[in-house]
């Protein structure tokens, strides 16, 4: 199976994504991918070395570069070798950086550039096709966003980080930040979360209940049994 190559790094990056995003519901391939969720700005470095994907990557960069990044369901070998079956919610990912190597292997980075959702269509290739239409987020965050954002961020900062660099640049952001969905996805995407809660975080399109749901996530007891 084709997996990332580091972690998730965020930015905003790229060229004019509303236009690119013209033209939908329409098909795209999907990449489904174990462990792994994609947020709208967050970039994920990939390799690629399965034929299949090999064959999905070249037709995207003779096209428009776009690609459904998809969380992998449970299946068995047969079934990920044959169909693999994925979840519905998918982001959709534009390949900004493309490195060849040898024996047809690939790396890519995929920067994410809109929440989707996913309906799988029959199509002539070796990888899976969806038709895809895009969710957008309802920028009703609340009284209280600021705070939350900032316990989002102490709790879903990396170890080892400089926490102090951190909270200077989040004060930065949201000193100028009108819609921080940036903000909060970048906290989804660092968080040490399950996949199945990053899942329901790129589903929720209330940015004010995702932020919630992102805190009740971080702030949970731990259970391990």
């Amino acid at each position: 199976m084709d997996s990332p190559r580091s972690g998730l790094d965020c930015g905003a990056l790229g060229p004019d994504f509303d236009l690119m995003l013209d033209g939908f519901p329409r098909p795209l391939p999907v990449f489904p991918l174990a462990e792994v969720v994609l947020f709208p700005g967050a970039v994920l470095p990939l390799h690629i070395f399965e034929e299949r994907y090999r064959s999905m990557l070249e037709d995207a960069l003779e096209g428009d570069r776009l690609i459904a990044l998809a969380l992998l369901k449970q299946c068995d070998r047969n079934e990920y070798q044959a169909r693999p079956p994925f979840h519905e919610t998918i982001c959709i990912g534009h390949v900004i950086h493309h490195e060849s190597l040898e024996d047809g292997r690939s790396n890519i980075a995929l920067l994410g550039i809109s929440a989707g959702h996913a309906v799988a269509v029959d199509a002539d290739k070796p990888y899976r096709m969806a038709n895809i239409e895009l969710l957008a987020d309802a920028a009703d965050t609340g009284p209280g966003r600021d705070e939350k954002i900032r316990r989002a961020y102490a709790c879903a900062a990396p170890g080892g980080a400089d926490l102090q660099e951190l909270r200077q640049q989040l004060e930065e952001f949201l000193a100028t930040e009108r819609i921080p969905s940036a903000l909060v996805n970048t906290c989804a995407v660092t968080a040490p979360l399950f996949p199945m809660d990053k899942l329901e975080l790129l589903a929720e399109r209330s940015l004010e209940r995702r932020l919630d749901r992102l805190l009740e996530f971080l702030e949970r007891p731990w259970q391990w049994n």
